[in-house]
């Protein structure tokens, strides 16, 4: 029995040190870019909402204008594609945050007036990216299989080093027990 369990603890260590290595670089993008995310605020990752000066309680433009003035800017001014992920509207604030599929920009538009209010980089959007496993995605394959692959080994090897880190640190104590 004792024979077996050595076997075993030798074993563990093995492939723990094995699978640690290839998995240490994956980890730490992980845990780095965790904590970047954990602080976007504090760090400001992410910009900042622009409050208008416009009465919150006017009439709102539409989510048709908003697409429009949104798509026209980005496509005559900064010469970028135009194909939008989505639009986060902000009542309190009198915003609608745009945001684009094939690039980090962001636009602020005033709900009220339609003006644009800031034009900026999503830098936590590309941070997320790195975290995730999608960036591959979004320069290579335009799919989500990167993230998937990527999200699914980092996992599995992160289980996996939790159970061998587990009987590494178990083993010996049952070792030393039975010596005594």
């Amino acid at each position: 029995m004792k024979d077996k369990i050595v076997l075993y603890a030798r074993k563990f260590r093995v492939y723990h040190r094995r699978i640690g290595y290839v998995f240490l670089i994956f980890f730490l993008i992980i845990s780095v870019t965790g904590i970047l995310l954990a602080l976007k605020d504090v760090l400001h990752l992410k910009p900042e909402i622009v409050i208008t000066d416009s009465p919150k309680d006017s009439n709102w433009i539409s989510l048709k204008e908003i697409d429009s003035i949104s798509k026209d800017y980005i496509y005559n001014k900064l010469e970028l594609d135009t194909i939008i992920d989505r639009i986060d509207i902000r009542p309190t604030k009198g915003v609608a945050k745009v945001l684009f599929s094939n690039h980090f920009t962001e636009l602020q538009i005033d709900v009220s007036s339609g003006k644009i209010l800031s034009v900026s980089s999503r830098v936590d959007t590309i941070i997320e990216k790195i975290h995730d496993g999608s960036i591959i995605d979004y320069f290579i394959t335009k799919s989500n299989i990167s993230k998937i692959t990527y999200s699914s080994l980092i996992s599995i090897g992160l289980i996996f080093m939790s159970i061998s880190g587990v009987f590494l640190w178990y083993l010996p104590k049952k070792l030393k027990s039975r010596k005594q």
